[in-house]
């Protein structure tokens, strides 16, 4: 089966993120798309929840070249509509989008087209347009489009037009809900989106959802909780601040009862420093989280914030190595100060991993830090995220 997927704002993240869930075999760059052909079917709805950085999963239905006149395109387009479309009361609703198509491709006037070949085959239909040439998640699940119809992609590849079919969108609303909507925040220190923290957990390959995931900076939970969501069940958050283990240990029982888990994460007052002190050796599966940044204002004395952080990642790391086992791993973000203003704390005894398979790091869109890893950042940021892989 041949799929394409949409990628979000950090597409190096999301090609890091869907290698490490689906492996890198059968994944191909298409510009600023990834095609992934596996010879299994893809359970989409599925695994649209588990990835933080995709807008949408497609089938490839068929392909054109790319000079094929609008009238059989309409009329190919027709026949999916007919067989694959979701059918509900009234009339069949689809949209279209222009992936990268360019030249004279008009989505609009093909859709004028197809519904003009609906209605041949006795199927009223309605149109949904967008202001933009592709249509965002929003538009697709505020128009249902795919309960009561579909939405197609449209997209080139060398001289070929293809045509893929929408199967899943990012549950937009779900994210906002988990991420403004939780009983506890604490704007004040920072919060980590819920989207980042899929990706950071799904860049840990945990294969055995049994083995124990740690949070030791938990913060307000938002890694424990969305690994709550992927199928964890032996989840442990400390963090040195009470209100933060209060903290998640209230939003962890929000999302248990919001979602119907029968997961119940374990919360603990703990100094990540003397970690060792509290789990035995070679306990942990994995560790996933975003430690202390640093002050988010008052970066006046870049050096001194430095040192003080280095010093605070080297003992953690040093306490996580002990207790993690054997080939687990450990994923971070560590701050980059002004876009340039990197940590380096003492990493004797860890393997880096790299987050981005080899045969896409080349690529012209892929922008990797001087140690070749992937960073995160929104324009205006001072404070820059840096994902950080190590293995024992």
């Amino acid at each position: 089966m041949d799929y394409i997927f949409i990628l979000g704002t950090h597409p190096a993240w999301s090609v890091a993120e869907i290698a490490s869930v689906l492996g890198e075999s059968g994944l191909y760059w298409e510009n600023e798309r990834i095609l992934v052909k596996k010879d299994a079917e893809i359970a989409a709805d599925s695994l649209m929840k588990r990835l933080g950085g995709t807008l949408k999963i497609a089938q490839i239905e068929t392909f054109v070249p790319a000079d094929t006149n609008f009238a059989k395109i309409a009329k190919i387009c027709a026949d999916i509509l007919v067989k694959k479309a979701a059918r509900g009361e009234g009339k069949l609703v689809f949209g279209l989008s222009d992936n990268g198509v360019g030249g004279r491709f008009a989505a609009d006037k093909l859709g004028l087209n197809i519904k003009k070949e609906l209605k041949t085959k006795g199927i009223s239909a309605r149109l949904v347009t967008s202001r933009d040439k592709e249509l965002s998640s929003v538009v697709v699940g505020q128009n249902k489009l795919l309960s009561k119809g579909a939405e197609l992609i449209f997209f080139r590849h060398g001289s070929d037009l293809f045509v893929a079919r929408t199967l899943a969108i990012q549950p937009y609303k779900d994210l906002s809900r988990r991420d403004f909507g939780r009983p506890s925040r604490d704007d004040h220190s920072g919060m980590l989106p819920p989207k980042l923290a899929q990706m950071m957990i799904n860049c840990a390959a945990t294969r055995n959802f049994s083995d124990t995931l740690l949070d030791p900076f938990c913060g307000s939970g938002t890694i424990i909780t969305e690994a709550m969501l992927m199928g964890y069940r032996q989840l442990i958050g400390t963090d040195l601040s009470e209100k933060a283990v209060k903290d998640s240990r209230a939003n962890a029982e929000w999302v248990r009862e919001l979602y119907g888990l029968d997961i119940h994460p374990k919360f603990h007052i703990k100094n990540a420093t003397r970690l060792a002190q509290f789990f035995k050796p070679k306990t942990i599966g994995t560790i996933v989280s975003e430690p202390y940044l640093g002050p988010q204002r008052g970066l006046d004395n870049i050096e001194a914030v430095k040192t003080e952080l280095q010093a605070l990642y080297t003992q953690a790391l040093d306490n996580f190595y002990q207790i993690l086992s054997p080939g687990g791993r450990a994923v971070m973000v560590w701050p980059v100060f002004f876009g340039r203003e990197f940590l380096k704390p003492a990493l004797d005894k860890w393997k880096p991993v790299k987050a981005l398979p080899e045969k896409f790091s080349h690529l012209p869109w892929v922008k990797l830090s001087y140690r070749d890893t992937l960073i995160y950042h929104r324009a205006g940021q001072r404070v820059w995220r840096e994902l950080i892989i190590l293995e024992k």
